[in-house]
């Protein structure tokens, strides 16, 4: 997301660009497999200070307005709609603490995009947020693990057709040369200041020289950062999460999150699409150091149709309508490697996962490595990049 959304800026601006690509097409990964949750802080309860919430905001109200330049259409028919929060028994906060929270990121979401005149993709009236009657709660969950729900502006998109659209976009760009099947390993900088790629596979032969790379990667950049020197500022995760994808009639299935931990979500898009995710059964790997634990997070067959059982069963014990899709003959299993500061497990309100507001740029002269931090923000952190390349 953060390198095609890069290029098309960065297009946009007259600028010439090579994209490079370690899969076979391009947004392959997480960027295609996620469920598009564009983050107003909510699911950061954890973070008191607010610190995480003051800085996905700006870039979930930028999400729509530059995803749909690049795409040339509107985002509308891929949201979600009445997306709700459930709290579980054992969130790392209880219900009060949720409702202060909650109530507290609403009015910073109304008042930054009242002061900056942009909008989200959903009403950003403080009102909106509230807790559910006892009633409203019944309707959506028969689980004694929830022991509140709220009612919540935050909504999520449907994230392949999204990826189809700007990788159609980025093709059709003559300003754009892509390469795939190519694996980026190192960056060298020159006598003369420009900087070599060394990459295998593909193209990795024909690369040339550049005045300015951007390490845009989610899975891996630390590794290629640390080629010219450049280590992460604090202690990191690589984690490969896996969730089930897949279209059909869902229409009494709730768009609803369990929070605040390692719970699960269920997605239902306006474009028919529908996302299921149980965290303990979709985190096939996780790791500490420069290069993310790839062989742990081999999806197989047998492996995929585990996660696919496992996590409908978990989940419908919370959400009934869940056993209705179970059958769809569309149900795919798929995931993608994330990169995040922070460690420790989310069901431990003193991991520093909980708190997702230390990402950004680290430049060294024309190598500009990015930390994409959230799928919401990448468009905004590309166009970030691409004006400070460009100058504007």
């Amino acid at each position: 997301m953060l390198g095609v959304c890069t290029a098309l800026e960065l297009a946009r601006r007259g600028q010439g660009v090579t994209l490079i690509e370690g899969c076979s097409d391009l947004m392959q990964g997480a960027s295609r497999w996620n469920e598009g949750k564009i983050h107003l802080g909510y699911l950061y309860a954890a973070d008191t200070e607010l610190s995480t919430a003051e800085r996905l905001i700006p870039g979930a109200l930028a999400f729509a307005p530059l995803v749909e330049r690049h795409i040339g259409r509107a985002l509308d028919d891929f949201c979600t709609t009445d997306d709700a929060f459930m709290l579980h028994r054992q969130s790392v906060v209880d219900a009060d603490a949720f409702a202060l929270y909650a109530g507290r990121v609403a009015r910073m979401a109304s008042e930054v995009a009242a002061r900056r005149g942009e909008r989200y993709l959903s009403d950003l009236s403080p009102g909106f947020v509230r807790r559910l009657s006892s009633s409203e709660l019944a309707q959506i969950t028969c689980s004694d693990q929830v022991v509140a729900g709220f009612r919540m502006n935050e909504v999520s998109v449907s994230t392949v057709p999204i990826a189809d659209l700007l990788v159609a976009a980025v093709r059709s760009d003559p300003r754009v040369q892509v390469y795939v099947n190519t694996w980026v390993e190192s960056i060298r900088r020159g006598d003369n200041g420009r900087m070599e790629i060394n990459a295998r596979g593909g193209s990795g032969g024909e690369l040339g020289e550049f005045d300015v790379v951007v390490n845009a990667l989610w899975e891996g950049r630390p590794a290629v950062d640390a080629t010219l020197g450049i280590m992460p500022e604090a202690a990191w995760s690589h984690r490969f999460r896996a969730a089930i994808f897949g279209c059909g009639d869902a229409a009494e299935m709730p768009s609803a999150v369990l929070v605040t931990g390692p719970f699960g979500d269920v997605k239902r898009y306006r474009d028919g699409r529908i996302y299921l995710s149980w965290y303990p059964v979709g985190l096939l790997a996780e790791g500490h150091e420069l290069e993310p634990p790839r062989q742990d997070a081999r999806l197989s067959p047998e492996r995929n149709a585990q996660i696919q059982s496992e996590a409908i069963a978990a989940l419908t014990a919370y959400f009934p309508a869940v056993a209705a899709v179970a059958a769809n003959p569309s149900l795919e299993v798929h995931g993608g490697w994330v990169y995040a500061i922070g460690q420790g497990s989310l069901a431990d309100r003193a991991s520093t996962l909980h708190r997702r507001d230390r990402f950004g740029m680290t430049v060294d002269r024309g190598y500009i490595s990015v930390d994409t931090a959230k799928y919401s923000i990448a468009p905004w952190l590309a166009e970030r990049t691409a004006r400070l390349i460009v100058g504007w």
